[in-house]
């Protein structure tokens, strides 16, 4: 941690301010807020403080030095027996180097006083006579010094913590989006063959399907987090493929709040959860069923549910679906990326089948002022 030679200095003039007064002797007037001085009748109060200036602010000049000598020779719990020594000579030398620069300065202020002056005698009465005193200010320096520093290393270690398990969480990210996207592609891919020959006009038209939404995935490598436009945009290209695949088994009711319209989800987040309700509730289906997608607002929170009219789920299976790909990477997702500020539930549906619900917290991207209203149906 880099400490300013002038921040060093200032302290040491405001210390010998204090210590001035100190000297010179003060009193506090009793019932009154002021501050009155109590002559010394040995020396001017001028002269009192000039002495102390003297005296801490070349103190305060010394200290940087100090400082890199702390650094160039640092007390370890593996060095400080061997290391000891050298710094007793070290902070001899200051002490001798600051009676030099205190001793000149006294002799200099006496002479300005018109005082007798010895500078030698007065720089040998400062290092003989307050030697263990300013060999402990060494000591205090050097440790205020060492503290500054293993404060700043530890700090360094927290940053440098937090780095690394942001890494390492970008890192869990990226490896649950590649696990869903194999994972989706393969499924498309197995709608696909069950149409090439039964009907290759379909099986085409979704092949061109998957294209697009390739390539929009492609788009968005490595996001996270998408506006929810985005996230609705990507999903119609995907319930495209779908409804080529159910053509008029399938009914999907899409009602988005536009408030929500720039609010961040989580980039492929809905995809999983509709899939699964085609797969798992429409699919095994007769009749026709409907899927519905809503989002909206309350206060600082962002509401999703994917409903179907399904066959629904036992309840001994509906703990089996929630630890399948789609919904156990989507769990994973959302906790990674808001640790536990967030709810996600899989239950029952009203009116049978399932239904997902996530809270999140509302977070948005500024508009572009595009208008905006989606409340959509595909009728079965």
């Amino acid at each position: 941690m880099q400490v300013r030679a002038r921040a060093i200095l200032g302290a040491g003039f405001l210390f010998a301010v204090f210590a001035g007064l100190v000297s010179h002797g003060f009193t506090v007037a009793t019932g009154t807020a002021l501050w009155t001085l109590e002559a010394d009748p040995s020396a001017s109060f001028s002269y009192v403080m000039l002495m102390n200036q003297i005296y801490w602010v070349s103190w305060a000049a010394l200290t940087p030095a100090i400082f890199w000598f702390a650094d160039r020779y640092p007390l370890t719990s593996v060095n400080w027996k061997r290391r000891i020594p050298g710094h007793v000579l070290a902070g001899s030398a200051f002490v001798f180097a600051h009676a030099t620069l205190a001793g000149t300065g006294r002799s200099w202020l006496q002479s300005a006083y018109g005082m007798d002056t010895e500078w030698w005698s007065w720089v040998k009465q400062q290092f003989l006579r307050t030697y263990d005193w300013e060999l402990t200010y060494y000591a205090a320096a050097t440790g205020v010094r060492h503290a500054l520093v293993y404060y700043q290393a530890a700090r360094d270690r927290e940053v440098e913590a937090a780095q690394l398990e942001t890494r390492l969480v970008e890192a869990q990210l990226q490896a649950l989006q590649r696990q869903l996207h194999p994972h989706f592609l393969f499924n498309t891919l197995h709608a696909i063959s069950a149409l090439v020959r039964r009907n290759p006009d379909a099986a085409e038209e979704m092949i061109e399907r998957l294209g697009d939404l390739l390539r929009l995935t492609l788009n968005k490598v490595g996001a996270q987090e998408v506006r929810l436009r985005e996230e609705l945009d990507y999903l119609d290209v995907y319930l495209e493929i779908e409804k080529i695949h159910f053509g008029s088994r399938l009914a999907v009711a899409c009602t988005i709040d536009p408030a929500a319209r720039d609010a961040l989800v989580p980039f492929l987040v809905l995809q999983p959860l509709v899939e699964n309700a085609i797969k798992h509730g429409i699919g095994p289906r007769v009749t026709p069923g409907r899927v519905s997608i809503d989002a909206s607002v309350s206060g600082s929170r962002l509401l999703l549910s994917v409903s179907d009219t399904g066959v629904g789920i036992p309840d001994g299976t509906l703990h089996r679906l929630t630890q399948g790909v789609g919904l156990s990477n989507t769990r994973a997702r959302l906790e990674h990326l808001y640790r536990g500020d967030h709810t996600f539930t899989v239950d029952h549906g009203a009116s049978g089948g399932v239904r997902v619900e996530i809270d999140l917290p509302l977070r948005c991207l500024a508009s572009d002022d595009v208008p905006y209203e989606r409340v959509t149906e595909i009728p079965a």
